[in-house]
């Protein structure tokens, strides 16, 4: 009987667990719920009682919005030395239940400092939902699988906001608005609660993960179970010990500095659909506003469909010829710069239908960019990719508060609104020279044996 037990045992050893696929449904429901919360408010603040009931102005309200930006990029450095130190299985719960908390307080609030408060505390928490994701996908998922996983992490985000847009409408018909945020407060704190209980922040410490899934994770399954040349050799993992930060390294990378600015010039470009695009159709290609709106989910839906069908064209290309340089960076430099082409040729596109065509595709290709990024991330910062994917994003939300404000005195100096489409046509082409300029085989920040040679 003994016998048969380890038999049996020994078998289910030999055969691989999927349990590395819950966990990145894990993690995208976690990006799917946070945007959930951050996106509820702007259809229940353009449902008019907010502002009426407590006695709010139109700039009150603005503020209140941007107060979620600017606690979120200020705090992306400080949540990503807390995934550092406590780890995804910990903190991630922590930012999930904190930011469901703020939520609720929403809800509760009887005026404007209330409000802010609760929106700032939402960006605070919220700010360590992609560090944490990031290190978690390093862990779990085999080097062939990262950039589609990252994909998948891109897209959830951007339905979870789609997904709360249409709610919120839906039950602000039959529901006083402080309901509706006490409402979107249950699902983080539902999924903090499970998720600290079944997740574990290394496979090998998961009862549930067999050997066999271990190897496929570290990448030291046989050839004879691969399709293609022999990949790469594991990066060799960044000096440190485990939670410690190797600050100055990380600030005085090449490497590091050119992933922020590809980031920095993404991002910028990627605001653009969320801020100044209608206004742009509407005084370049005399579209109605009904048509601007409409008009302008295109470029979103794409950013959408370019962030997850990449991440599978990433991985099979590094699974076909075992490159991070041509998978990862010159995939990205293809996006970024056919992207800039796209928009260089809305330019002299007169018609709207077919300029919108013209910036959607390119939108389609510089969200190609994204899992890219992700990846190259989770491949070149060992140990400290908690903080190197925080520096990143730092960058990027620094781009994307930039561009507004950019874009406003193009218009102002030139009168021009159609000038803009050429600004965005060399943040996009200065994207794919960041992107030229890295090597994604290399690390951010050196093993000990290279920094002592």
């Amino acid at each position: 009987m003994t016998v048969m037990t380890s038999a049996n045992a020994q078998a289910a050893s030999s055969r691989a667990t999927r349990v590395r696929y819950l966990v990145l449904a894990a993690l995208c429901a976690a990006a799917a719920i946070s945007y959930m919360s951050r996106n509820c408010l702007g259809v229940a603040v353009a449902d008019g009682k907010i502002g009426r009931e407590l006695q709010l102005t139109d700039r009150q309200i603005a503020w209140v919005m941007a107060a979620f930006f600017a606690s979120y990029s200020v705090f992306q450095i400080p949540s990503g030395w807390t995934v550092q130190m406590l780890g995804s299985r910990r903190a991630l719960p922590l930012f999930a239940s904190v930011w469901s908390m703020a939520t609720a307080t929403m809800g509760l609030a009887t005026g404007f400092v209330s409000l802010l408060a609760a929106q700032l505390g939402m960006g605070l928490a919220q700010a360590g939902v992609f560090p944490a994701s990031t290190h978690s996908i390093g862990q779990w998922m085999p080097s062939t699988r990262r950039a589609v996983a990252c994909g998948w992490l891109a897209s959830c985000m951007s339905a979870g906001g789609a997904v709360a847009v249409a709610l919120t409408g839906w039950m602000l018909e039959g529901l006083n608005w402080r309901w509706v945020f006490a409402v979107f407060c249950l699902p983080g704190l539902l999924w903090s609660a499970w998720f600290y209980f079944w997740f574990r922040n290394t496979p090998g410490e998961h009862q549930v993960v067999s050997q066999a899934e271990l190897e496929i994770i570290r990448g030291t399954a046989s050839q004879a179970d691969k399709d293609g040349p022999p990949l790469p050799s594991p990066l060799l993992p960044s000096q440190g010990r485990e939670g410690e930060i190797l600050w100055k390294q990380i600030l005085t990378s090449v490497p590091m500095w050119l992933i922020c600015g590809q980031q920095f010039f993404r991002a910028a470009g990627y605001i653009f659909y969320g801020t100044w695009f209608p206004k742009f159709l509407k005084e370049t290609r005399g579209v109605s506003t009904a048509e601007a709106g409409y008009l302008t989910s295109l470029p979103l839906l794409a950013t959408v469909v370019g962030a997850l069908l990449s991440g599978f064209v990433i991985d099979w290309i590094l699974v076909k010829t075992g490159s991070r340089r041509w998978s990862r960076q010159g995939v990205a430099i293809a996006a970024m710069s056919v992207c800039g082409g796209f928009s260089l040729l809305a330019y002299y596109a007169n018609d709207a239908g077919f300029a919108v065509l013209l910036i959607t595709a390119g939108s389609f290709c510089a969200a190609c960019g994204g899992p890219c990024a992700y990846a190259t991330t989770i491949d070149m910062g060992g140990k400290q990719v908690p903080m190197v994917f925080s520096l990143m994003n730092t960058a990027g939300n620094l781009g994307a508060f930039l561009c507004p404000v950019v874009v406003e005195r193009i218009v102002a100096a030139t009168g021009n609104w159609n000038l803009v489409l050429l600004f965005f046509t060399g943040i996009f082409f200065s994207a794919a020279l960041c992107w030229s300029c890295l090597n994604p085989s290399g690390t951010i920040v050196k093993p000990a044996a290279q920094q002592n040679s």
